[in-house]
């Protein structure tokens, strides 16, 4: 990997801190929970840079959660490996950070006995003009190969037999989604697998302190300048997500 200069470290340092939010918040509000490597600088690679985007890597990590809020095990684990391009002169100016291009890939796997059953496995993208691509989309498909990451993880889980359930489905089906770069992608771990409408006030609290944090990132809808106007910004259906004129 390249060597980062001080706005790509800046940059960086910045990404790890809300990585570390993420880190902190999800043992709080689950103890059975936990993300590994819980060091962000071992997960943020800064790869390469130019005049306006810093680009970063994303090594491959576990989020290890129950699959409910309520469950008194941790079964499920998460396998996520991520890219991220950053704005390098918006971050010059105003110290933010915003996002210029994205990708994550997900892949999820329970535990039963010794078998770790892959379940679910997507990767959602950006496509700003290419024909029949929604602006951000997510896509089905198996990750069967990320199991090796957590064979090799602290898990005691070595030597563990792997079956693919996802393994044979369509993987030519684009979801218009919300931009799930992997800050996002891990709200919505944390939305679905460690809240209830059970929770307690103070987890309902944690989660709301760290959607407002999340608003730190900033996503890439102001460049479509067709999401910015009526009726999409009243609306935002999937059609407002094709490109007119491709």
């Amino acid at each position: 990997m390249a060597a980062a200069d001080r706005t790509g470290k800046k940059i960086q340092q910045a990404l790890v801190r809300h990585w570390q939010d993420f880190e902190g918040e999800v043992s709080r509000l689950n103890g059975l929970a936990s993300i590994k490597p819980n060091d962000g600088y071992r997960v943020f690679d800064y790869t390469d840079t130019d005049d306006h985007v810093a680009n970063f890597q994303l090594n491959p990590f576990v989020v290890n959660i129950p699959e409910r809020a309520t469950d008194v095990t941790n079964d499920l684990f998460v396998v996520i490996k991520a890219r991220l391009s950053i704005d390098r002169a918006h971050f010059d100016a105003e110290g933010k950070v915003r996002t210029l291009n994205f990708a994550t890939q997900a892949a999820y796997f329970r535990l039963k006995g010794n078998v770790l059953n892959h379940v679910y496995g997507a990767h959602y993208d950006f496509a700003a003009n290419e024909v029949g691509h929604p602006v951000f989309h997510g896509q089905m498909r198996s990750f069967i190969e990320f199991a090796e990451v957590i064979k090799g993880g602290p898990y005691g889980l070595e030597g563990a037999e792997v079956n693919d359930v996802v393994s044979g489905i369509l993987k030519t089906v684009r979801l218009p989604s919300a931009q799930m770069d992997v800050f996002s992608f891990l709200l919505q771990l944390v939305a679905d697998h460690l809240l209830s409408s059970d929770s307690s006030e103070d987890d309902k609290t944690r989660f709301r302190e760290l959607l407002e944090r999340s608003k730190d990132i900033q996503g890439l809808g102001a460049q479509m300048a067709r999401l910015q106007v009526p009726p999409a910004n009243f609306c935002y259906r999937a059609v407002h997500w094709y490109p007119p004129n491709p």
